[in-house]
């Protein structure tokens, strides 16, 4: 399910965008947090893009350039990759002796023989591992070959940026805390997250485009449309913990941040900042004005 995994490690970057660049007639939305010694932006963003795909737009450039730090949803560097990168590959190992096509049915064997063989990628290594380690390589695999590139995902680009102005650089999680999302998923949850990531690669491309194209100029109310049966098909624990668990730790952050002064740029995912129990919703829901879609 690569919607899935677009929203979730901004670290191992996704797209929800198409194979061919859209027209952009907007720009994606922007919300705006403000008190008397404080200012906080909420970008929602694609962790992986088309390098051609336009995005920036006035609002977006007259908030980053008013900002004194950037706020992203983990590390991205070198040496954070790498930790990941480790921590996945030790954590979504099978035991010694399994396979994960044993936990297969034959027809869903033969979707992740498909998969690996249109993909380029060894079936001997997929076979080695979690189903959710798996899914998120074959998700990967998929969109490069669909022509996104992280080099042209947005957090790219405003990292570049802030690293040009000296701005400030945080964080919300750690790479170990983003991985470990997946990870910590039930049996059902992590074979579940598999099968649908095999029947979207199976689907083609075609169906993140509406999405991307929503996203492209910020029509939220479509993109909370489009993303409501991905995560109704994903079940409630997968949602919990993708979206939920982690919207609730972040608007605690938000609201902290908001006690203190400064002028923030925060950029998650898209899909944590739309629809009911985002961080928007949830900020609202205590009280504090957000402006905004």
């Amino acid at each position: 399910m690569r919607t899935l995994f677009t929203t979730l490690l901004a670290a191992a970057a996704l797209a929800l965008a198409a194979c061919e660049a859209p027209e952009n007639r907007g720009e994606p939305a922007i919300w705006r947090i403000a008190d008397a010694d404080s200012e906080i932006w909420l970008y929602g963003t694609v962790h992986l893009l088309p390098p051609d795909l336009r995005w920036r737009g006035p609002r977006f450039e007259a908030a980053f350039g008013a900002a004194e730090e950037l706020v992203t949803e983990t590390d991205t560097g070198e040496a954070a990759s790498a930790e990941l990168a480790s921590l996945a590959r030790r954590l979504g190992a099978l035991p010694e002796g399994e396979r994960l096509s044993q936990r297969l049915l034959p027809s869903q064997e033969a979707a992740l023989h498909d998969a690996a063989d249109r993909l380029g990628l060894d079936f001997g290594l997929l076979d080695r591992q979690r189903p959710w380690l798996t899914a998120l390589q074959l998700s990967y695999a998929a969109a490069l070959r669909a022509g996104h590139r992280p080099e042209a995902g947005v957090e790219a680009a405003l990292l570049g940026q802030a690293q040009r102005r000296r701005m400030r650089v945080s964080h919300l999680e750690t790479p170990a805390q983003q991985v470990r999302v997946l990870a910590e998923l039930s049996a059902a949850d992590e074979m579940r997250f598999l099968q649908l990531t095999l029947a979207d690669i199976e689907a083609g491309p075609a169906a993140m485009d509406a999405m991307d194209r929503a996203w492209a100029r910020g029509d939220v109310d479509a993109l909370e449309r489009l993303l409501a049966p991905e995560w109704q098909a994903a079940g409630r624990g997968i949602h919990e913990a993708v979206i939920l668990e982690r919207n609730r730790d972040w608007a605690d952050q938000i609201e902290a941040r908001l006690a203190g002064s400064g002028r923030v740029f925060i950029a998650v995912g898209a899909a944590h900042l739309v629809g009911e129990d985002s961080v928007v919703d949830l900020l609202r829901q205590r009280g504090i004005a957000v402006e905004g879609p």
